[in-house]
């Protein structure tokens, strides 16, 4: 006969409890991971709660996002475990570089209700087909490199040598004017600076040099850095500088979102944006798909790069960022700032008032990024 003591009653009914706890606990687990997921590595901006979060209730997954700053981030955390992510954003100029390292899977578009509202130039543009009739890069938002200056500081003489005859450019002579050394900034990111230092000498195919042109880029970038106060790194960085007047003349690219934080802090009646008379870049951000997804992950990885191109999610990205987007159908939701700031981004890409050159892949990024060390580390 077992003798049960009311302490051995307590003991038991402690373990058991335990027990009981642990396995709620496992299988309340074992529901969450059940759930298809999505893992996104992208720029701030393209992956923000206030479409997440309804996105993962309306597919029920769970939806993981981690931000990069920059290309080379991005390509760097991909490629060493492109199994952690499903969709990347990246842009134009990288998804050669993607592909070759085996790292991206073709995008099936006609998984893409929304894919017909992208507009014909980003559809038809040849830069994500690395394979004929194969995509491997869908766009969601453009956007190009320009000046801001603070004209409350720099008089209307001193700048009129330099503007265009409608007023509505500069010239890239601004960065190596001596009556502006050590009032200028600009970014301090490889693939940028050197295609518009290409383009400010005069070369037409800013993604390509020919043997004599690394030279001329070469000492057009140490003529800026010899002018310059200070390199930028991403906006925060921008906003810093050209707010607390270390630079009055900054090259940077996040033109809208810079002039929406310059607002916010009641200071953006100092400053004007300007497109470059000589021509500028353009950037066209989207998503690429890593080879490993697969199953319910890649389902989720259509659906949420089909709701960033529909109607609501280009207006969501035209009301945060500001940035060019590519579907029309989001083109009211633009704040007064961007449109007043940045007016391009109103009209149509091929209206485009300079020279548009689209970053494609390189010949070499790798020496772009040796030449531009090399001009950061020269005296």
């Amino acid at each position: 006969m077992i003798n049960f003591t009311r302490k051995s009653i307590s003991v038991t009914f402690v373990v058991f409890t335990i027990i009981l706890i642990c396995g709620l606990v496992f299988l309340a687990a074992k529901g969450e991971r059940g759930k298809p997921t999505l893992s996104i590595l992208c720029f701030q901006g393209y992956a923000e709660p206030a479409w997440v979060e309804p996105f993962e209730e309306e597919y029920n997954c769970e939806v993981n996002v981690t931000y990069a700053g920059t290309v080379e981030e991005h390509f760097t955390k991909t490629k060493a475990a492109p199994d952690e992510y499903n969709i990347v954003s990246n842009d134009s100029g990288r998804v050669l570089m993607y592909y070759d390292a085996g790292l991206i899977q073709a995008i099936d578009t006609s998984k893409l209700s929304n894919y017909s509202k992208v507009g014909e130039y980003f559809r038809e543009h040849p830069y994500a087909q690395v394979e004929t009739g194969k995509k491997f890069h869908v766009p969601i938002t453009w956007g190009d490199q320009d000046i801001t200056i603070n004209t409350s500081k720099i008089s209307p003489g001193q700048l009129a040598p330099y503007l265009s005859s409608d007023g509505k450019s500069v010239s890239l002579d601004v960065l190596t004017a001596p009556e502006f050394k050590g009032k200028t900034a600009f970014f301090d990111e490889s693939t940028n600076v050197t295609q518009i230092a290409a383009i400010h000498v005069g070369i037409k195919t800013p993604t390509n040099f020919g043997p004599g042109d690394w030279d001329r880029v070469e000492a057009r970038l140490l003529e800026w850095k010899r002018n310059a106060r200070t390199f930028t790194t991403g906006l925060d960085s921008e906003f810093g500088v050209i707010a607390g007047e270390d630079a009055l003349i900054l090259l940077g690219g996040n033109n809208a979102p810079l002039n929406i934080k310059l607002e916010e802090a009641g200071i953006r009646d100092n400053f004007t944006q300007y497109l470059m008379t000589e021509g500028t870049i353009c950037w066209i951000d989207g998503w690429v798909i890593t080879k490993p997804t697969s199953g319910g992950s890649l389902d989720l990885a259509h659906k949420y790069i089909d709701y960033m191109i529909g109607d609501q999610g280009q207006a969501q990205l035209a009301e945060l960022v500001g940035f060019g987007i590519v579907n029309v159908g989001g083109k009211s939701a633009y704040s007064k700032v961007a449109l007043d700031a940045c007016w391009w981004y109103g009209q149509d890409i091929t209206d485009f008032p300079v020279p548009l050159y689209v970053m494609v892949a390189e010949e070499d990024p790798g020496k772009r990024v040796e030449l531009w060390n090399k001009v950061k580390a020269t005296p």
